[in-house]
């Protein structure tokens, strides 16, 4: 290894030029190598560190490596590729715009450090997605997009446009059974669970005459037990049966249904599945005082005191039929201001009233609407 600090070589007796001569090939053979830069180097002039196996090259103001001469290709990557064996460090100043990593013609497009420890990725100069401690970020309500088979369709996961607060769904460990639905626990942890759907022996009212699937109309009919298993669980033989290998669903055709008491006290003694006959409650209507001499009622009256106000020269009520009521007393007990006077007749007594007429009919009811009832199999 040898420097010099120039290439001259000056008139001087023989051995002095011999030995000038000497040092600046020693110098030339060993590309100037030493300890240290050399002194008064020249621009293109190679130098061989010592220390450290480095090559130079001197730019006209400093010293630049060209590599390590004790490894292949002085550790360089050849322009037409090959495997690195060490850390390829990347302009960390680089933004989305201009990426640290980007592509021969495409520029705008690759990897850059968009901050410490976080991994950025653009295309056309926009950054995309991020990759730090926290996983993988989507910029912007970005598609996570999957792929079919041959890519040809995709299913996309996408946020929502405006989010409070971040919010994290974490996956259950295991798979559920067939069937099953994911539900959250309210904080983000999903777990399967069943789908908690219509109950069999549930009953609906329908706005139309069509039966669904999955439903029967409640009209009595007979169905086998096999076939409708699950219902048949529920409600058994409560609504009859034909024989043992049916049941029936229950006839709601044309029927109001009352909820059951369960103890209330209001409709007691009865259980689930149970008819009703028809029934009024007992019930008193009043009258008023007449003056003329024909008095009529409507409605049924029941133990009721009146008076009567007879014109005329009898002290005999006159009853008489209006609006189709009929009804019948013989009066008893009263006072007699005059023969031809007007008396005042009191009596107690009943009546009995019936009627064809007006709003009545061959049943009672409230006014109502026909739709169809149908069960849940």
């Amino acid at each position: 290894m040898s420097q010099v600090t120039n290439y001259t070589v000056d008139n001087a007796a023989g051995n002095v030029v011999r030995a000038d001569v000497n040092s600046i090939l020693d110098a030339v053979k060993t590309n100037n190598s030493g300890g240290s830069d050399p002194s008064n180097p020249v621009k293109f002039m190679f130098y061989g560190k010592s220390s450290d196996d480095k090559l130079k090259i001197y730019d006209g103001s400093n010293f630049r490596e060209i590599g390590d001469v004790g490894e292949d290709n002085l550790g360089l990557l050849l322009r037409s590729g090959g495997t690195m064996t060490g850390v390829i460090l990347a302009d960390d100043a680089s933004g989305a715009s201009t990426p640290a990593i980007a592509f021969d013609g495409d520029a705008d497009t690759g990897l850059f450090r968009k901050s410490a420890n976080t991994i950025g990725l653009s295309t056309a100069g926009t950054e995309r997605a991020i990759v730090d401690s926290n996983g993988l970020t989507v910029q912007a309500q970005g598609d996570l997009r999957l792929a079919d088979s041959n890519s040809s369709n995709w299913v996309a996961l996408q946020a929502a446009s405006s989010v409070g607060s971040n919010l994290t769904f974490t996956l259950p460990s295991a798979d559920g059974s067939n069937g099953q639905m994911l539900q959250t626990n309210g904080s983000g942890v999903l777990s399967f669970t069943s789908v908690q759907g219509v109950p069999s022996g549930a009953v609906f009212c329908l706005a139309v005459a069509t039966v669904p699937s999955g439903y029967l109309e409640c009209n009595g009919a007979s169905v086998s037990r096999t076939t409708y298993a699950a219902l048949f669980a529920v409600i058994g033989t409560a609504y009859g049966t034909a024989s043992g290998s049916t049941f029936n669903v229950p006839d709601l055709r044309g029927e109001f249904i009352r909820g059951f008491d369960n103890g209330r006290g209001i409709d007691s003694g009865r259980s689930v599945a149970t008819a009703q006959s028809d029934q009024n409650e007992a019930h008193t209507h009043g009258a008023g005082s007449y003056t003329s001499d024909t008095h009529s009622m409507s409605g049924n009256i029941t133990g009721i005191s009146e008076s009567f106000a007879q014109g005329g020269g009898s002290c005999s009520g006159v009853f008489s039929k209006e609006g189709g009521h009929s009804m019948s007393q013989t009066p008893s007990n009263h006072s007699d201001s005059g023969a031809c006077g007007r008396a005042v007749l009191s009596d107690s007594h009943d009546h009995d009233v019936s009627g064809t007429s007006g709003s009545s009919g061959g049943e009672s009811r409230p006014r109502n609407i026909a739709m169809m009832y149908v069960i849940k199999t």
